[in-house]
């Protein structure tokens, strides 16, 4: 788990990282599959959930927002006047705008989707003794997985014995040159591997 606290010695805010040291006694065949299963259970997958809108949200925001509400207000006064020409003539356009604009936003929603399915991390994990490739949501804390260069760090992860490693924090701290890092260093989520291949035991998810 992950928490909030506020540094003493200034006004922001930094994440503290509490790691379960119980999870972290892997052995060098990785986790059991049924073992995993309880921890991803417990600990939830390894992703940030993500508020999906339902298209008959979506429809009827089309027919609510500010312009078409004007448009509402327009039909309502046709009807009171019995302006029956222009009656239909607004409320066919209100429907035709409306629909319109709610299959712009299906397609351009679907394909955003497909483009997210398709660019999901995956990560080398020893499950059972053997290397699988699982997706990188699917980690639990103490899963021990492969680091190699280009990869991308696919959970907080902490270095096991082995070489070190050269790690690019640039989209996270801003550093400009890779970090060394050494066993027992924790590799943050979001960073490269650029140098080194080590194995290294999830932290936090």
């Amino acid at each position: 788990p992950a928490r909030f606290e506020k540094s003493d010695d200034d006004d922001e805010d930094h994440i503290q990282v509490d790691i379960d040291e119980s999870m972290m006694n892997t052995g060098e065949g990785g986790l059991d599959t049924s073992e995993a299963m309880r921890r991803l259970e417990r600990y939830g997958r390894n992703e940030l959930e993500e508020k999906v809108k339902s298209k008959w949200k979506i429809f009827i925001g089309h027919f609510t927002g500010p312009m078409p509400c004007m448009i509402w207000a327009a039909i309502l006064i046709e009807a009171y006047i019995a302006d029956w020409p222009n009656f239909w003539v607004l409320l066919f356009l209100q429907c035709l705008n409306g629909s319109v604009g709610f299959y712009e936003d299906s397609k351009a929603g679907d394909a955003v989707a497909a483009l997210k399915a398709s660019l999901k991390p995956s990560a080398q994990v020893k499950r059972d003794g053997r290397w699988k490739n699982f997706p990188a949501a699917e980690l639990v804390p103490g899963d021990r997985v492969a680091l190699n260069a280009g990869a991308a760090v696919p959970a907080d992860c902490r270095i096991c014995e082995g070489q070190p490693i050269e790690v690019d924090q640039a989209a996270l701290t801003g550093e400009s040159l890779p970090v060394t890092m050494y066993p027992g260093d924790v590799a943050k989520m979001g960073s490269t591997v650029t140098r080194g291949e080590v194995d290294a035991l999830v932290a936090c998810t």
